[in-house]
């Protein structure tokens, strides 16, 4: 059988670059060739999430690329299309939270088969894909910009969840891409005093070019915390630690929104309690698909200083390494290269 080269996590849970048979495009079904495929950060504990990452799977849900094969079920798609693939697109539209138009906790979406986790994902040449997870890219778009699609609609959803932002201080903690993107957004959005909170220097220094009025590592943040009080939080590091400065640092009916989630991170009852913070968890993205392709097509939100290398496939495994030591900021592969 015909193969491809492929990021694959285990039945055993290891994360391993394997020959993968090239996948069949159903009738109703594409093909897209992927052209850069990131790797996110929750990529990197797969391994100990078995709750969303099943086993036997390939990796990748920041992929973009072109339409190479249309099944004969297919109407509106046509082979030579640019698109990104939204990994949770596979709505079934017949829920009850489709129905309501909270289509990110359709269950067949984010936790039956979305692509990278539960469906073979982008880190590969090719991917089988249903039409419900395609989104039309311009072809002028920037193809650096293109593969920050997915991270950005993440961002959108979680700053948006917020509200209003204008006039008021958002401090994010965690300096990711996911944390610098929601520092660029709440910037756009008019947000008035913008804080950081990283520990890594080399994340630390593209918090200036985010739009931060101030950078600090965790301890002097925790020195600073009680003359902060913020209007809103943006916790992004997935930390216990991250969690906890957040929440102290907030003012009085300040709003807290998670999108990082890690082990161990329980936030304190008695903080948000005393101080009647608002907790807002974020979960994947409802329409801000769209709107990030449109952001980033227009060079409103940019993104050109945070892709640290775009690696072959043959070097992905070794990306992951990097990325785990928080050294650099992001990895895109090119499985095609």
């Amino acid at each position: 059988m015909d193969s491809m080269p492929a990021v694959l996590l285990s039945s055993s849970r290891d994360i391993s670059l394997v020959g993968h048979p090239i996948p069949r495009c159903g009738p109703d079904q594409v093909i897209v060739d992927v052209d850069l495929c990131g790797i996110c950060g929750s990529d990197l504990h797969a391994p100990a999430l078995p709750q969303v990452y099943l086993g036997g799977v390939v990796m990748g849900h920041e992929a973009v690329g072109r339409i190479s094969r249309v099944g004969e079920a297919v109407l509106d798609w046509q082979v030579g299309q640019r698109v990104a693939l939204n990994p949770n697109g596979n709505v079934d539209g017949t829920c009850p939270q489709c129905l309501a138009g909270r289509v990110n906790f359709c269950r067949q979406a984010t936790l039956e088969t979305a692509l990278g986790l539960q469906a073979d994902g982008g880190l590969a040449p090719q991917v089988a894909v249903f039409p419900g997870t395609l989104r039309a890219l311009p072809e002028s778009m920037d193809r650096l910009a293109a593969a920050w699609v997915e991270p950005t609609a993440t961002a959108l959803h979680a700053v948006d969840l917020a509200g209003d932002l204008a006039g008021r201080s958002v401090l994010v903690t965690g300096g990711g891409p996911i944390g610098q993107l929601a520092l660029r957004i709440a910037h756009a959005r008019g947000a008035d005093r913008l804080l950081l909170v990283e520990p890594s220097p080399a994340r630390q220094a593209h918090g200036w070019a985010s739009g931060a009025d101030a950078v600090w590592g965790v301890d002097e943040a925790a020195r600073l915390v009680d003359e902060l009080a913020v209007d809103v939080v943006v916790e992004a590091s997935g930390s216990a630690g991250g969690s906890a400065l957040g929440l102290d640092a907030l003012a009085p009916r300040g709003t807290f929104v998670v999108v990082g989630a890690g082990e161990g991170n329980l936030l304190d009852a008695a903080t948000i309690l005393l101080k009647e913070i608002v907790v807002r968890g974020s979960f994947t993205y409802v329409d801000e698909f769209d709107e990030a392709i449109d952001l980033l097509a227009r060079g409103s939100v940019a993104v050109d200083d945070l892709a640290a290398a775009v690696v072959p496939i043959a070097d992905a495994l070794a990306a992951f390494d990097v990325l785990r030591d928080a050294a650099t900021m992001k990895v895109l592969v090119d499985p095609r290269g």
